[in-house]
């Protein structure tokens, strides 16, 4: 191959691959924008957003605005005022300071930048297309900045390729502005979406009136405080009881010195408190705050500011594992507590392995743990709960020979007629075993009844009626602005494999009936994971219907853990092997497991 001399890149190359590591899609554009609207002391920030963000995005806030001077540096690349140099790095306490979002976003699309100083009298105005000049003038306005951002990506169509569809860009904006509204509840943030209201939150007092308003008062009042203090780093923030969670960890959210992160060993801590009270699979809704002294954190690991690195990451996994634990700990009933726990707010017990590393040890002789004081002891609750019909007198009866022809190399699937009430049993309330001319079956009950409500949601599909169960009570939910974007996107859908829902005005939409065969509504908490997993844009698919059902049947079945009585598993069996794929559930999971007797004989030695 030829060899290349070396060339300086011209300006407008150097831009667009700026651009590509800032700006990913239309929520990091407002994502920077509205951080530095916030670092501009804004009390108010408004967003409107078009097509997803990929027609325009408009920011406007009422911060202190921007010299007329200074508007050209404010769309020059490595232009900023958080920083003066290199010896800032190590303490900054802004969001923005690298002095690349601007430009990034002003090279990639037909850009406008409207403010005023609060100091100067006249504003200034600069429009740009594709990063180059196209208009310079004064303009008269109130104090702030509004800026405007038309057809992003319009001059890099590689990028523009592989923006999500305008209902995912969507819910994205609505995600990075939740973020932001929490960590930052003396700001009001308002949200428009093609002339439609998503998200309007006046200014806040403290973070429980913030949660109030973002997630509804039902959410809001499952919540409870937690913090801790150890090795200089302090940890607080709100936690969901284990009566409620979510399907995902979209209602997980980490802050670090109240910068917005995803860090995988601050999600590990939270998941390591909740392991023994809340099941597999689930995840609670978690508003985390962590300070930490700022040369101990290092926020310029990443061009978007997404990910931090902890000098004493140990030490503040084991902080936020042990504050979260206390406050759980103290929201159970006296009589669930393991006396070999100690008194919460003593410091739990550790092993010796726990107490490996310094800053371990450090964090364990100065921790102090447990709810805030004066926060009043919530709802007690228990980890039993007794187990409601999984079918109720719709149960189908045992499948006719005609199914057993599905089996695999003509081998017997057990129905009725091999099991009789005693020849089903339940394994750790997960499994049921039962036996077949020659072998041993085991059911995944979970799996098997993901593939049946799949199943039944499927057929609605294809025309035919689809069973609904009416709500004795219609049930009122308070949507977040993900969720409230997700509905708003898939209401005809949702509608279409059995629910019957209505908008109740503002963020409250009412549920009046349910699919059919549902065990898990829990009160509107599967519609939640629903519309959750849609937000989290893990349930798109080229036909989002299928796409809610997989969702649905999901959340909906059966969970590992909850006991069966031997009707309840039969019928299970039998509604399974009435499917049309009853081998594995939609996930492509298997839901049976045969083991034939020779290989049981080999296992003992028999063979």
């Amino acid at each position: 191959m030829e060899r290349r001399p070396i060339r300086l890149l011209e300006p407008s190359c150097v831009e667009r691959i700026a651009a590509g590591e800032v700006i990913e899609r239309p929520a990091s554009v407002v994502k920077e924008l509205v951080e530095n609207s916030i670092d501009a002391g804004a009390s108010s920030v408004r967003v409107e957003i078009r097509r997803g963000g990929l027609e325009e995005i408009v920011v406007e806030d009422d911060g202190h605005g921007i010299p007329v001077r200074e508007l050209p540096l404010a769309v020059e690349r490595h232009a900023t005022s958080k920083i003066t140099g290199s010896g800032d790095l190590g303490s900054v306490t802004t969001f923005g300071f690298r002095g690349e979002a601007v430009a990034s976003v002003a090279s990639v699309s037909r850009f406008s930048l409207r403010s005023r100083y609060a100091g100067e009298e006249i504003g200034g105005r600069l429009d740009l297309i594709g990063g180059q000049l196209d208009r310079r003038e004064a303009v008269a306005r109130h104090p702030g900045t509004w800026i405007r951002v038309r057809d992003l990506f319009f001059n890099v169509p590689a990028r523009k390729e592989f923006m999500r569809s305008e209902a995912a860009e969507r819910r994205a904006v609505a995600h990075v502005l939740t973020a932001l509204s929490l960590a930052n509840p003396g700001t009001a943030f308002r949200l428009q979406a093609d002339g439609k209201v998503v998200m309007d939150l006046p200014v806040a007092m403290d973070l429980e009136t913030r949660v109030h308003g973002v997630f509804g008062s039902s959410v809001a009042e499952q919540l409870r405080r937690f913090d801790g203090e150890a090795a200089g780093m302090r940890v607080e923030g709100v936690i969901s009881l284990p009566t409620y969670s979510r399907g995902n960890r979209t209602g997980q959210f980490f802050f670090v010195n109240r910068r917005s992160v995803f860090d995988k060993g601050l999600a590990h801590a939270v998941s390591a408190a909740c392991r023994d009270v809340i099941p597999p699979g689930r995840f609670p809704l978690c508003i985390l705050f962590l300070d930490v002294p700022t040369p101990r954190v290092d926020v310029n690991v990443h061009p978007t500011k997404a990910e931090i690195r902890l000098r004493d990451d140990g030490a503040a996994h084991e902080l936020v594992r042990y504050a979260i634990r206390a406050s759980l700990d103290l929201h159970r009933e006296p009589a669930e507590r393991d006396p070999a726990e100690g008194e919460v707010g003593a410091g739990p017990a550790i092993s010796a392995e726990e107490r490996e590393g310094r800053a371990l040890r450090e964090l364990v002789e100065n921790a102090t743990w447990g709810a805030s004081e004066g926060h009043a002891r919530g709802p007690q609750w228990s980890r039993s709960h007794p187990a409601p019909t999984l079918f109720g007198p719709t149960a189908l009866q045992p499948v006719s020979a005609a199914v057993e022809e599905s089996g695999a190399a003509g081998a017997e699937v057990p129905t009725a007629a091999h099991a009789d009430g005693s020849a089903l049993w339940q394994v750790h309330n997960t499994f049921i075993l039962t036996q077949i001319r020659g072998a041993l079956v085991i059911v995944d009950q979970h799996n098997s009844h993901e593939r049946v409500l799949y199943d039944q949601g499927r057929h609605s599909l294809e025309g035919k009626p689809v069973p609904v169960q009416q709500l004795l009570f219609p049930a009122t939910l308070e949507l977040s602005p993900a969720e409230l974007t997700a509905y708003e996107v898939h209401g005809k859908d949702l509608e279409r494999v059995g629910f019957v829902t209505e908008p109740f005005g503002g963020s409250t939409i009412l549920v009046r009936g349910i699919p059919s065969g549902l065990r898990n509504w829990n009160e509107g908490a599967l519609l939640r994971d629903v519309l959750a997993d849609l937000a989290d844009n893990r349930a798109e698919s080229s036909d989002p219907r299928e796409s809610i059902l997989a969702s649905m049947s999901c959340h909906g079945a059966i969970k590992a853990g909850e006991k069966l009585s031997p009707p309840e598993m039969q019928s299970l069996i039998d509604r399974l092997f009435a499917t049309d794929q009853p081998y594995s559930c939609p996930h492509g999971r298997p839901t049976v497991i045969r083991i034939g007797l020779p290989e049981l004989e080999r296992r003992f030695g028999r063979s």
